[in-house]
Formats: C-alpha cells, sequence, structure tokens
C-alpha cells in the first residue's frame, strides 16, 4: 500500500465540487470521495481520476459528453504565487488528456467565491451561448448571446468591477479552433495549451465570471508573509523578477537552441532584434497575478516609440509577449520585428488563442506556401501578413483559415503531402514549445512522453544539461532520470495548483499543507507527483496512446543549421529509442509504455486500471 496524505478535522473543507450541466441547467454540489482526495489533493491528479471515471473511451472532445473541469488547490489564493486555476479535459487537439493553467487575478476570485470546493465540472452543452456567474454558491447559468462574437478583452470589460474577475473564450473559441484558449483578466492570463477554449466553445460556455470580495478567513497569515518575503528577495526567482521570460532568448541563442526558419536553424543572425533589450523601448510598467510579488509580466505599448521599420508602430500587449511568443511567432517564423511580435500576441490574445500553437501553424504554413503545398499570401518574415492569417485562422472564413484552425498535424494529413508531414513539428498532435531539442536530447524525450503533447512544461531538462549542470546535452545519458524527476515534481506543482515559476517544492507544499491541517511528509507528496503522472498516462493508454506516439518529429533527425555549440547536431532513431526505452523500464512502464500492474499496485491506483481498459 502506498502512501497517503492525510486530512485531519483541523483542514480547511476542501471536500466539494460544483457540478453544471448545461444540457439540463441544473447546479449541484457534491462531495469528493475522501479516497480521491487522500491520494491525489487536487487539480492534476484529481481531473485524471474524474477524467477516467466519467469519460467513455474514444468520445469526441468536442461533444456535449466531454467535461470541461476548472479545479484550484489548497493554496489557490491564499499562498503567494498561487492564483492559478486548471482547466482539464480531453485535447481536440490530441486527443489525450490535458490540464491548461492560468493566473492573474480571476483564479483568486474564483476560489474565494467558492471556499469549500476544490472545483467545477462543467458538463453537457447550452442550447444558446451562456455564461456561469459565480458569486459564492450562488452560481447561476446567465444569456450571453450578447457577448458572442466579442473578444476576450471586449467580454472582460462588460464585467469590470473590483470584486470581479471574468475568464472568457474569444471568437477562437467560438469557432472550435483547436487551439484556443480561455483566457482571463481581460485576455492578459491564458489556460492555453491544447484547445481547452474550443471545448468550452463546444458547450456554448462564453465565460465565467467569479465575484468576491476578500479570500476566507485563515490562520496562514504569518507563513504567507514568510514567503512573500522569500519571493521578493531569493536568488532563487531573481530571474524573473528581474526580466522574466524575455531573457530567455539570450539564453537559448547562446546554446543554439532558438527555433529559427520551422525548426531549421537554431540561432538567428542577430539576437538584439528580439530580446529583451529591444522590447524594452515599448515597456511601460510590470504586472503579477494576485498576491505575488515577483511582477514577472511586461506591459509593452509601442506608441510614440521610434522602432526603424515597424510594422505596426502603434502595437502594443497588456503582458508580454512571453519567451514562448517571442520565439514561436517571432524567430520560427524569421519575424524579428518586435512591433509584429507584440502584434501577433495581442491578436491571438484577444481572439484567444495559443501562440505556441499558433506561432508553430504560421511557420507550418510559411513553409508549404514556399514549396507550393499551400496557396496563400505569406511569406517568411512577413508579419502584417502573418496578422492577417491569425484572423483568417479565428474566423475560420476561407479554406486555408480553417485549414489551419485544425493545428498542423491534421493539416498535414488534409495535405496529404510527405513535405507538409515533416513541416508539422509536434508530437501526438501538439506543436512544440520553443526549445530545440537537438541543443539539449533530453527535450526530445521529454516532448515525446509528455502527457498533454509535445510540451516543456512537464520536463526541462535543457535546464540541467546545456543551461547548467554538468550532463552532456548531446548524449543519452542520465536523460531518462533528469525527465523523470521533472515530470514527478512538476505533476505534484499541477495538483497543488501553484505558479511553476514560485519554486514551491516538496518541501514548500509540505509546508503549506500541515499549516492548512494536513498530515503530509515529502515523502507522500514525491508519491503524490509520481500518482498524477501515471493517472494521465493511464488515460491516455486508453484513448489508443503507446510507443508509437511517444515519437520524435522526423525534422529532428537532420542536423540543425546555424546552431552555434549544437551546429550540425542530429538526433538518430536508435538515439531516441534508447532513451525511451531507459524511460520506460525506469517508470515502471512495459516496453510498450503501458504502465506495469506493480507500478499499480505500489501507487494504489490499481482500481483505475480496469477503467483505463
Amino acid at each position: 500500500m502506498s502512501q497517503r496524505v492525510v486530512q485531519t478535522d483541523e483542514v480547511q473543507a476542501l471536500t466539494h465540487l460544483l457540478r453544471v450541466n448545461l444540457t439540463d441547467r441544473t447546479v449541484e454540489t457534491e462531495t469528493v470521495p475522501q479516497e480521491y482526495r487522500d491520494r491525489f489533493i487536487a487539480g492534476k491528479g484529481l481531473g485524471a481520476a474524474l477524467l477516467l471515471d466519467e469519460l467513455d473511451p474514444d468520445t469526441d472532445p468536442l461533444s456535449p459528453e466531454n467535461v470541461l473541469i476548472f479545479s484550484f488547490g489548497p493554496l489557490s489564493g491564499f499562498a503567494p504565487g498561487t492564483s492559478r486555476y486548471a482547466a482539464i479535459t480531453k485535447s481536440p487537439l490530441t486527443g489525450t488528456f490535458v490540464d491548461s493553467y492560468s493566473g492573474g487575478h480571476f483564479p483568486a476570485r474564483f476560489r474565494w467565491a467558492l471556499p469549500s470546493y476544490l472545483g467545477m465540472v462543467v458538463e453537457g452543452k447550452a442550447e444558446s451561448p451562456v455564461y456561469l456567474d459565480v458569486s459564492g454558491e450562488d452560481v447561476t447559468i446567465e444569456d450571453a448571446s450578447h457577448l458572442w462574437g466579442m473578444k476576450t478583452d471586449e467580454t472582460a470589460r462588460q464585467f469590470e468591477g473590483r470584486e470581479t474577475k471574468t475568464a472568457a473564450i474569444g471568437p477562437a473559441g467560438e469557432n472550435l479552433v483547436r487551439y484556443a484558449t480561455i483566457s482571463s483578466d481581460e485576455g492578459t492570463h491564458h489556460a492555453g495549451r491544447g484547445g481547452v477554449g474550443a471545448v468550452m466553445g463546444s458547450k456554448n460556455l462564453k465565460a465565467v465570471v467569479a465575484s468576491a470580495d476578500s479570500p476566507p478567513k485563515s490562520d496562514t497569515q504569518e507563513l504567507r508573509i514568510k514567503h512573500t518575503q522569500r519571493l521578493g528577495t531569493d536568488n532563487e526567482v531573481a530571474w524573473a523578477r528581474d526580466g522574466g521570460t524575455q531573457l530567455i532568448p539570450d539564453w537559448t541563442q547562446e546554446i543554439g537552441a532558438l527555433p529559427t526558419h520551422n525548426w531549421t536553424k537554431g540561432t538567428v543572425p542577430d539576437v538584439e532584434d528580439i530580446n529583451i533589450d529591444a522590447f524594452s523601448v515599448g515597456h511601460q510598467t510590470t504586472d503579477s497575478c494576485y498576491g505575488c510579488p515577483v511582477a514577472c509580466g511586461h506591459v509593452v505599448d509601442f506608441s510614440g516609440a521610434d522602432v526603424e521599420g515597424a510594422a505596426f508602430p502603434d502595437a502594443h500587449v497588456d503582458w508580454g509577449p512571453e519567451y514562448e511568443t517571442i520565439g514561436m511567432m517571432g524567430s520560427n517564423t524569421d519575424i524579428t520585428d518586435v512591433t509584429g511580435i507584440t502584434e501577433l500576441a495581442h491578436r491571438a490574445d484577444t481572439l484567444g488563442m495559443d501562440t505556441i500553437s499558433l506561432g508553430n501553424v504560421i511557420s507550418f504554413a510559411m513553409e508549404c506556401v514556399e514549396a507550393g503545398i499551400i496557396d496563400y499570401d505569406l511569406s517568411w518574415g512577413d508579419a502584417r501578413a502573418a496578422a492577417q492569417l491569425i484572423e483568417d485562422i479565428s474566423s475560420r472564413d476561407n479554406e486555408v483559415g480553417d485549414l489551419l484552425a485544425e493545428g498542423t498535424k491534421l493539416a498535414a494529413e488534409k495535405l496529404d503531402d510527405d513535405h507538409a508531414r515533416e513541416a508539422a513539428v509536434q508530437v501526438k498532435g501538439m506543436e512544440l514549445p520553443a526549445y530545440e531539442p537537438r541543443a539539449s536530447f533530453g527535450m526530445a524525450l521529454a516532448y515525446a512522453t509528455s502527457d498533454r503533447g509535445g510540451c516543456h512544461q512537464r520536463a526541462w531538462p535543457i535546464g540541467s544539461d546545456a543551461m547548467g549542470g554538468s550532463r552532456d546535452p548531446f548524449g543519452t545519458d542520465g536523460m531518462a532520470d533528469a525527465v523523470i524527476e521533472d515530470q514527478d515534481e512538476n505533476a505534484l506543482t499541477f495538483s497543488m495548483v501553484t505558479c511553476d515559476f514560485t519554486a514551491y517544492n516538496y518541501e514548500r507544499v509540505a509546508e503549506w499543507l500541515n499549516e492548512l491541517g494536513y498530515e503530509v511528509t515529502v515523502d507522500d507528496l514525491e508519491t503524490v507527483g509520481e500518482r498524477a503522472w501515471t493517472m494521465t498516462r493511464l488515460f491516455n493508454v486508453r484513448e489508443g496512446f503507446g510507443r508509437d506516439e511517444d515519437e520524435m518529429p522526423s525534422r529532428f533527425t537532420e542536423p540543425l543549421e546555424a546552431g552555434g555549440p549544437a551546429d550540425g547536431n542530429r538526433i538518430t532513431e536508435e538515439e531516441f529509442a534508447t532513451m525511451l526505452d531507459d524511460y520506460y523500464e525506469k517508470r515502471g512502464y512495459t516496453s510498450d509504455g503501458v504502465p506495469t500492474d506493480e507500478l499499480l499496485a505500489r501507487l494504489d491506483i490499481q482500481d483505475f486500471a480496469q477503467t483505463a481498459q
């Protein structure tokens, strides 16, 4: 029997789920079984358990039968750096389990409005557009016909108020773009990956509006002060305070890991065109999520700034652009005009699309146009044409926009062209983020084994080899261990629904949970993380994902150009198979990638094995 988290009588009562059926227009409260709370706590692990319980295999992600879970954790809205929620569902982009996270001020208001709840499950489909009004436990389903068609920032402004915050979809979600987001705080924060916004749109749910004036009373003030001071002073998070992700282009350029020209090159000719200094010309101020002293967000407005050759002289964005946007919508498309990148980010934010997938889609389209596979007025580095393409994708108004709204994998399949398939750099249907794996071979393994498709937030081994540490980034030794360690600790982070920038490691999570009345050790939490990760693997195996889907994009078997220290690198199929075999063995999976009975028994989740078959 595995270790379990124990909740004592003193623990604040996080025992409920709100269940909203949009078909029947009913709102009910149910109790989360104690054994689920013991094993999974909240967030990712609990979400995986609910999906395994409630979805039949092969459920269409855009059908009324799919469920969309809004989840928060025990610390959400209380501890600094934890104003976050998770959107959990079956992905319309990949068909896998997907958990997508968002910060800002909405999560805190949402959590405060439902102080005894671990989240909300939305099922069914409304006959016409609706929004959910969450004010305490008084939750109502309201008409949203007047909101349909509005952008994310426009929608939020309909509910402006100090005590009210909104999470909404834009036109992309309404039109079922498969990488549509759920955007909160006037389009500045996004549950971005995997198409959670399309699932929301498929249910005719335009927005969730949360109102609450203050957090419930809690005896955690001393601990809040301690961690607020830590986040405001510690060197561990200094990078986030001192510039955030806009610092990263310089780092990836130096090691040849900055994706360029649709994943064929590892550096841009002049990184000073797109690094933090370039964006500083338009920098107005920094911003933060509720209760977080890190303030890692940038408010950028180039109006009145002198930017030579600016495609969009008045470009602005209220949070960003973040590194992933700079890498995927900038360097990977050969767009190195900061006003162009900023304008593309603004359009993605307000129309409601994931900038990582969208940037890949644009570079994929550029390559396919150049090869004569797609007919569209688009060329490398053309920010104005890319901006128009974003509009076409969001509306699905023409053939090209409709095709690319499906994502690169499905688009390549519909084009039925080998060049297009190679140009679609994705895993399980999810387009990759801005870290070139030929500069850190472990990233190929991290992408391939990520539960929601190509993703760096499940494991980031490049941070412990090419960017620091003694492991050889161009070899296979130690990569499986590094990926597994990251995946399990991040799974605990996502089960707690905390921010991965704020370094809530096992020890700090244990400190907080015990303050709240749990009885938990670091060993317990390590098991919770591994258990949550294995639950998502069970779900994906049930949906038909195995070794064949844990694959590396074929582009990475070709030599990297302009890769600095990684120049000329390629990852052979044999090298990748070595890493994957090692990963499966150490995970306790079969050679086909299926969790063994011994692993499930050790983690005390063998009762889900039958559900997963």
